[in-house]
Order: C-alpha cells, then structure tokens, then sequence
C-alpha cells in the first residue's frame, strides 16, 4: 500500500549517497529506524527491502550486509517509542506508562544505542563494504543517479490517505495521554480496529492467536507458575533492586532472541508485577520511592526488544526480512543471521543498561 512512498525515499537516499557504500548504507539505516519509532517495524521491513534489493542491484552491491543492517536497525528505531514495537504498547498498558514517558526515558537511550549498532555494523561489515566501495561502478552509479523516483504510481491512494490519517491521529492521542487519560490499549486497539475495517483485513487468524496467547498466561499464572519464577529471580538476585533490573534486561534480552518477543512479553509481565510484592524492590522502586515508574518496566522492554536481534526467529521483522530475501533469490540462513545478530543481542543491551541506569539516576 504505501511502497510507493517507500520506494520514492529509498530512491531518493540512494541519490544523495552518490554510490558511496557507507553513507547508503548509513542513510538507509537511520531512514528505517526513524520509520519504526511510528510504524510497525515488521510493516516498515516490509516496505523497505524491496527497495533496497532494488538499489544494491543496481549498484552490484551484496544484499545480505544491508538487509542485515536494516532489520537490526529497524528493531533498534522500534525500541524507542511505545508504539514502534508490539511489547513496548504491551508493557506501556501494564504498567501505565504514557506515551510521552516512553519516549522521555527511551528516547535518548535507544538514540545512544543507535550511534553504537552504526559503529558496530561498520566493524562487523568492514570487509563487505571495503570490497564493495572497490566494486561500485560509475556506470551503475549514473543509472541510479538517473532514476526518476517521481514517476512512481503509488496504488490505492486513498487507503493509503486514510490510513496515514489513523496513524497520525493515534500518535496525537497517545501524546495527549496525559489530559485525555484514556487507556494506551483502548487507543491501540481502537486504531487496529480502524485500520482492519478500511483495509477489510480477515480477524479470523489474528483473533484465534490472540486467545490461546491469553489461555497460556492464564494457566500458568493459575498454576503458580509466574510466583515460582519471581521467587527464583529474587533468590538469584537476593531481592537487590537493581540487580534485579539488569536481571530482567538480560532475561527479556537473551529469551527474547529465541522466543518471539509478543508472547514472550505477555508471559513476563505478571512476573514483573510480582517482583514488585518484594518488600525490598517495593521500598525501592514502589510509589513511594519517587521513582514515576518502577525501572523494571523501563529495563524490560529494552531488554525484549534489543534481544529480537539475536536470532532469525528473535522478532517478526526478522522473518519478513529473510522471506523477502529469498523471494528475490537471496538465501539468508539461522546460521548466517545468528553470526551477526547475537553478538549485537549481547553487545546492545550493555550500553542501553549503561546509559538507561545513568539516566534513571540523574533524573531521581
């Protein structure tokens, strides 16, 4: 629907590079983190490797190092806001948190992240990039340079209108938070709503997943499954408030790599809310702590969305990402993915618990 636009961007930063391999790769990678901060990242994936497969062929370019580069910045871009990826609205809603807080305190964690995966990328990708500044031809670089990204005909304009029109209405309302005090699931949900009905999106197969993700955390909160992990994580940490945080960073990070971060997410929220029954993390993190926010929930999210990275199957965008690779012939394999994203896995969070401690401690 909106690949046009996509497509005219990406066409577009291409040009401005002017066949030089780093600021392309560079320029597309903060285009698609900045896009993930307000759209679905895994919809923002989706429109954007087409483009990309189109400019590094033109250019004679390897896909794989930028297809790459992309989804970790994609989930990266995602992380910073409550509505860039699926968790962070999941926890936003647990916890209360508005949108403008999200923001406040992610923010500028996530923008510190996202300078460190750039330095990253150009180390772990510094021989593809070298071979492929020696490779880029002036004849492939004119004919980008040539294209005309204005003759694009982007199709169902007016799906398209509508739908930015919802979008943009939902981001005023989740910034508005504070003197609307409606619900950030209500204003979710009732723009999801909107969108499936003007798109005639079938519910069948979304509503059946979403009821057996909701039986699974019912049982095993009946069960007394999520008591017995808070406990093991408070004996494991021995009640300590902050290494109980970095405890839920690390946890949300590394199970986030193998399991899918939404169901994941939705299965550690009432253990989250049983950690804070400790006495010890009450006093420290509770209401009269002074802390707005308990910083588990600020560690959480930062934790589950970072750790998608670590694997093909760690978050949506990931797989969309591989399977639109391969539908133009480029076989990315778990093992190829997991070469480069589980070091970024165990690399980011460092610094986002580096810079969100740091944080969290000026402010209060």
């Amino acid at each position: 629907m909106k690949r046009g636009v996509f497509h005219q961007v990406g066409i577009k930063l291409g040009k401005i590079s002017k066949g030089n391999v780093w600021i392309l790769m560079v320029l597309l990678c903060t285009f698609t983190a900045v896009a993930s901060m307000f759209v679905d990242n895994v919809t923002t994936i989706f429109l954007m490797i087409p483009v990309t497969l189109s400019i590094v062929r033109t250019l004679g370019l390897q896909p794989f190092p930028f297809i790459m580069a992309q989804v970790l910045a994609s989930n990266v871009g995602g992380s910073a806001t409550l509505i860039g990826d699926p968790p962070n609205i999941l926890i936003g809603s647990a916890a209360g948190i508005d949108f403008n807080s999200f923001l406040i305190y992610l923010g500028p964690t996530i923008a510190v992240v996202f300078v460190f995966i750039l330095l990253l990328i150009k180390l772990f990708f510094r021989n593809d990039l070298k071979s492929a500044q020696k490779l880029g031809q002036q004849k492939d670089i004119q004919e980008l340079m040539d294209r005309d990204e204005n003759m694009i005909v982007v199709h169902h304009k007016g799906l398209l209108l509508k739908s930015l029109i919802v979008i943009v209405g939902v981001v005023i309302l989740f910034s508005l938070q504070t003197i609307t005090h409606l619900e950030v699931s209500i204003v979710a949900i009732g723009g999801a709503a909107v969108l499936l009905i003007i798109s005639r999106v079938s519910l069948e197969k979304f509503c059946m997943k979403l009821i057996g993700l909701f039986v699974i955390v019912g049982v095993a909160e009946h069960a007394g499954l999520i008591t017995i992990l808070a406990n093991m994580a408070i004996n494991i940490t021995g009640g300590d408030p902050w290494l109980t945080f970095f405890m839920i960073t690390w946890l949300s990070a590394i199970a986030g790599a193998f399991i899918d971060n939404i169901p994941f997410t939705t299965t550690m929220i009432p253990l989250v809310h049983t950690l804070h029954t400790d006495p010890t993390i009450a006093a420290a993190f509770g209401p009269d702590s002074g802390y707005q926010f308990s910083p588990l929930w600020w560690g959480f999210p930062l934790g589950a969305d970072l750790g998608g990275n670590g694997s093909l199957i760690g978050f949506s965008a990931g797989v969309v990402a591989a399977g639109l690779s391969q539908k133009f012939g480029h076989y990315i394999s778990f093992t190829r993915w997991i070469k480069i994203g589980f070091p970024f896995m165990l690399l980011t969070p460092v610094v986002g618990n580096i810079v969100l401690y740091g944080l969290l401690l000026f402010v209060y």
